[in-house]
Formats: structure tokens, C-alpha cells, sequence
């Protein structure tokens, strides 16, 4: 595999990304997540929930996250073999671009920090007030047109870590965070300036 299939299957992930977003904008409309009952007490579907909305969006994530796995175990492989051809052919393995790299822009900050709860994520990462934000999973200022994405990001994230890239304030470097999300609720606790 090439170096611009790799890019292919890179790209093919980030728009696999967005449609996972945005199904799960419809989850957040209804205030419900992946595993909330559809039902009440008594068995019939809820009233303050739009059920078939939120059955076809929760069957669109399942079927895209299921093919994002296997595209990733895909990007992983052909990652492997692109290194292991340039080791074999005495290339330095570090004059091939990664695909995060390449694929990305440089970063620019879409958000910058005014607050920060304590006890909460945020506060445990390290981030500070005067942070700037580059990037949330695969939120980006070129993508980023709400404060509900983010909360969207986590929620899909559920049971995996989510990537930050922060830039300091007074500095130049970026500092990339993961951020374990354990559980539906899991909340930031930042407070948010739009750039």
C-alpha cells in the first residue's frame, strides 16, 4: 500500500468521524445517550423522546464505529508495512509522514479557556485558564461550529480517550492531552470563549 492509499483510508476515518458526530447530535437534542431505555416504567415508548429518531441514529453509530474499527486496524497495518518497507530499504522510517500530520493543517485555536471546575476532567488533565484549544477528538477550527460538539465527542467516546492539543499561553508549543471518558455524563468543567 502507498503512502497516498494510507492518506485515503485517513481521510475515509475523519469523514467517518463527522458522521458519527452528527448522529450523535440527534442523541443530544433528545438528551438521552447509547444505552438510556427507550421505554418507561410500564413499557411504552417515552413521550419526551423522538424513539425512531433515536433508534436510527444509536443503529447508524453502531454500524460506522463498527467500521471505523476495522478502517483503523486497517491504517495500523498499512502504518506497519510502510515503516517496515522503509526500514528495509534503509529509509529512515522518520522521512514518512504520519498520517495525522499530513492530513492535518497546522492547528489553530477555536476556543480559549476562562474557567476551570475543580474536581472535574479538565482540572485533572492540567488545563489551565488562558489555554487555548486546537483541537477535541476530531474537532478542529475548520469543524468546529458549536459548543454542543464537544459534548457530542465525549459522548461517543465513551470507554475510550479522547485527544487534546492545547497551546500554552506566552509559548509556542502544543501540548497534546489524552483524555480517558469513563462514562455517559462525563463532564469537562470548562468554561468556554469562542475564538
Amino acid at each position: 500500500m502507498s503512502r497516498e492509499d494510507l492518506l485515503k483510508l485517513v481521510e475515509r476515518k475523519k469523514e467517518l468521524e463527522a458522521q458519527i458526530e452528527e448522529h450523535g447530535l440527534i442523541l443530544k437534542a433528545n438528551k438521552i445517550d447509547m444505552n438510556q431505555p427507550l421505554v418507561d416504567e410500564d413499557g411504552y415508548p417515552r413521550n419526551d423522546v423522538d424513539v425512531i429518531s433515536v433508534r436510527k441514529a444509536r443503529h447508524a453509530i453502531n454500524c460506522l464505529q463498527t467500521t471505523r474499527r476495522s478502517l483503523m486496524a486497517e491504517i495500523e497495518a498499512a502504518m506497519n508495512a510502510l515503516h517496515q518497507n522503509a526500514r528495509n530499504n534503509n529509509v529512515e522510517p522518520m522521512e514518512i509522514d504520519e498520517p495525522s500530520t499530513v492530513a492535518q493543517p497546522a492547528l489553530q485555536p477555536f476556543a480559549i479557556v476562562e474557567g476551570v471546575e475543580p474536581g472535574l476532567l479538565a482540572e485533572q488533565m492540567g488545563i489551565k485558564i488562558g489555554d487555548q484549544i486546537l483541537q477535541i477528538g476530531s474537532l478542529y477550527a475548520r469543524n468546529f461550529k458549536s459548543l454542543n460538539q464537544i459534548q457530542t465527542v465525549l459522548m461517543n467516546s465513551q470507554g475510550k480517550s479522547v485527544r487534546f492539543t492545547i497551546r500554552k499561553p506566552n509559548t509556542t508549543a502544543d501540548v497534546i492531552l489524552e483524555a480517558p471518558i469513563q462514562s455517559p455524563g462525563t463532564r469537562l468543567g470548562i468554561k468556554f470563549k469562542l475564538v
